[in-house]
């Protein structure tokens, strides 16, 4: 199978190996190796594109080709040469991915070049690589900074759109489906009660405060690939998620994904709190990028977006456990409620250290903002 895909693009060489990399939670992955006529090899990424997820495949990777080519200009006339950007390769008719009839259906499937000299971290507590990671995102952002939002399209919708998963919520509440909302009161009344929350970003987006830029959506530490050699970052990876959004959305979930002490589904919550240490280091990281190009408005919803992104996936897993575990992937019975008291858990955590927080960030922010201060776009 692997062998035909890879006749459809091109690439110079003879196949010698093909390895199946078990990295993805939602593409299926391969790592193909050829030799070319004068001994060397050079290694590519073919991926099968999850259409249960992804419905519009050609649209994601438009997304994809776009960005990946904007950035690529900006690093050349920037004359970064520390840094690289995923190489989309072409199909022997110049499509971006090329499909396979199996049983009626159709698998899509696209390559890139292989990263060499990269290697990536599932998680870490070393703040040297949590402040590359924030650097990572801040950077891409920061060379983004002026793509037209018109070139984009949305590859997950809503996606996060608290207010709007807030009220699903509400509404699922109230059918009642699995008869478990009984169980979950303590969780509704702590959700119920931060509602205030859930439109603080979205309601000011596409303003000139809080502007469209874009957005990653997935900024965890290992889709940064860091240089083996050097330990900076080398490029951000995993784009399917690229779209038009609020930078607020990035630095939230960085955060609250980098800086957790616990996994998602840890039961003891005793165990979950953000460390702040790993805090300081992706803020102090991402501003180092972003912070001449950030607007006040922006700064100021910093340490609110770490709360409200954390909130917005309990109610994402609390969602899902009233609904009968129909979206998130599930190893037993209560996985997802464990997920959202997990989460929870953490959202009390911020609260009780926000002003510290927010402290920090008005102090990162100071050091790294450049003189001619750029605060609107």
């Amino acid at each position: 199978m692997i062998e035909r895909i890879l006749e459809k693009f091109n690439i110079e060489g003879k196949l010698v190996d093909v390895k199946v990399n078990n990295s993805g939670n939602i593409n299926n992955t391969y790592i193909a190796t050829f030799e070319k006529e004068d001994g060397t090899s050079k290694k590519y990424l073919i991926q099968k594109i999850n259409t249960t997820v992804f419905t519009e495949p050609y649209k994601l990777m438009k997304n994809i080709e776009g960005v990946t080519s904007y950035l690529k200009k900006q690093m050349i006339k920037e004359g970064d040469n520390s840094h690289q950007v995923l190489e989309v390769i072409k199909t022997k008719d110049n499509k971006s991915l090329c499909y396979i009839e199996d049983a009626g259906e159709r698998d899509y499937y696209r390559i890139y070049e292989f990263i060499e000299n990269s290697i990536s971290y599932d998680c870490s507590t070393d703040p040297e690589i949590v402040y590359n990671t924030g650097r990572a995102f801040g950077n891409f952002q920061k060379l983004l900074r002026n793509y037209p939002m018109n070139r984009l399209t949305e590859t997950i919708k809503d996606f996060h759109s608290t207010d709007k998963r807030y009220q699903k919520l509400i509404e699922d509440i109230k059918i009642d489906s699995e008869g478990r909302v009984m169980e979950v009161a303590p969780e509704i009344v702590f959700i119920l009660m931060r509602e205030d929350l859930y439109s603080l970003i979205t309601e000011e987006l596409g303003t000139d405060e809080v502007p469209y830029r874009v957005t990653h959506n997935d900024t965890k530490v290992n889709n940064v690939m860091m240089n083996q050699k050097t330990g900076d970052f080398l490029a951000v990876i995993d784009l399917d998620t690229v779209m038009p959004g609020s930078l607020l959305f990035d630095y939230g979930d960085g955060v609250r994904s980098t800086a957790s002490s616990a996994k998602e589904d840890e039961k003891d919550l005793s165990k979950v709190n953000i460390n702040l240490e790993l805090f300081k280091a992706y803020t102090d990281g991402y501003l180092k990028e972003m912070a001449p190009y950030m607007t006040y408005e922006e700064v100021s919803l910093m340490g609110e977006s770490i709360r409200i992104i954390t909130l917005e996936l309990a109610i994402r897993f609390l969602n899902d456990y009233i609904n009968g575990d129909t979206y998130f992937k599930t190893s037993y019975e209560k996985h997802n409620l464990d997920r959202a008291r997990n989460q929870l858990a953490l959202v009390k955590d911020i609260e009780n250290k926000l002003e510290y927080i927010n402290s920090f960030i008005n102090e990162s922010y100071k050091k790294n903002k450049s003189p001619r201060r750029v605060l609107k776009r």
